[in-house]
């Protein structure tokens, strides 16, 4: 969702302080939202991140001596660690990543990614000082989720960059069995569309910092079209339906990108760049008008900004999809490989 989790556990605390609603409830809601969470990015990383350490680790200082020793005290540790590291700023998806790529135990991980979410803490704060401290939130000049955003965007170009330049990737790997190919796809997928809800997050953001409404009133004029023409489906089913679709559409777009990436131009980034058309496309003529939003849009009273939008959303998931996908197939390659080799010596 595009608000900060924590905020939202502290909002539940105030409502329980106010009686609107029994104690177990929200309790039960945020523990499973966590528990989905972090499993879903647990086992992406226990897919495809060890790969990954072990291919392009050393370009971030990472030998294969430190990954080793890593991985032994995630081993060894890993239900301490996988809480400390789940209750430090900053290091929540950090942990969960390590934790999945090291191959800590899920009976260890999910107990402690629990404990380490915090949340009955949270709910109780909320509780016992909720709006003042909602207050105190409200009162900032310049959001941390929105600093924490951008940093993460940052962090994620880095790594794309650093990785891409060292490594010399400029194509993904075609020799990949299909099984492989599509779940490196996959992962892919869900990276980007990650990262894309990331960027178009902090551009809101920023846009509502300049005074330009524009954009979040499109897409707030959108959502409320949707509603009424569905008002049978409760609003909470409806936006469980939006983020499952959302997801899963670009999900299917990833693996369709993987079929036909051989005949992608070159490199991968403008191989991306053109296969975002497609997309972008089933979004202006397809998805819109179905919504209620019109033919790019334009009945939603913003001129051109969903067009626009809609440009600038679609190059930044299939520029994110094409060099992610490059980096994990080489990598899931080299991975294949050494397998390969080991099964022809024994």
């Amino acid at each position: 969702m595009p608000l900060p989790g924590d905020l939202i556990v502290v909002a539940a605390g105030t409502r329980l302080a106010q009686g609107g609603t029994f104690w177990l409830v929200p309790l039960a809601l945020v523990s499973i939202a966590t528990m989905l969470g972090s499993t879903i990015l647990f086992w992406l990383a226990r897919r495809g991140g060890r790969p990954l350490l072990l291919r392009y680790g050393r370009y971030f200082q990472l030998d294969a001596e430190r990954l080793a020793r890593s991985e032994a005290f995630l081993q060894r540790r890993g239900f301490i660690a996988v809480v400390i590291g789940r209750l430090t700023p900053g290091l929540r998806v950090v942990t969960t990543v390590a934790a999945g790529a090291f191959g800590v135990p899920y009976r260890q991980f999910l107990p402690a990614s629990l404990i380490g979410s915090n949340n009955l803490v949270l709910l109780i704060a909320g509780y016992l000082a909720g709006p003042q401290l909602l207050q105190v939130m409200e009162g900032l000049q310049v959001s941390p989720r929105l600093i924490t955003t951008i940093a993460a965007i940052a962090g994620i170009l880095a790594a794309y960059v650093l990785i891409r330049r060292r490594a010399g990737l400029t194509v993904a790997a075609i020799d990949l069995p299909r099984r492989v190919r599509l779940e490196t796809a996959v992962i892919a997928g869900v990276g980007a569309t990650a990262t894309t809800i990331a960027v178009v997050d902090a551009a809101l953001y920023l846009a509502g910092a300049l005074d330009q409404s524009a954009p979040a009133d499109a897409l707030l004029q959108l959502v409320r079209g949707v509603a009424l023409r569905v008002g049978f489906i409760p609003i909470a089913a409806l936006l469980t339906i939006g983020v499952v679709a959302y997801i899963g559409v670009h999900i299917a777009w990833a693996i369709v990108y993987a079929e036909i990436e051989p005949r992608l131009p070159e490199p991968d980034w403008l191989g991306g760049l053109v296969f975002a058309t497609a997309p972008l496309g089933g979004s202006l003529f397809l998805v819109l008008p179905l919504l209620g939003g019109g033919v790019a849009g334009l009945s939603l009273g913003a001129g051109l900004v969903p067009l626009a939008g809609e440009v600038i959303r679609n190059v930044i998931f299939c520029w994110t999809l094409a060099t992610t996908y490059t980096v994990l197939s080489q990598a899931r390659r080299a991975r294949h490989l050494r397998r390969q080799q080991r099964q022809a010596v024994v």
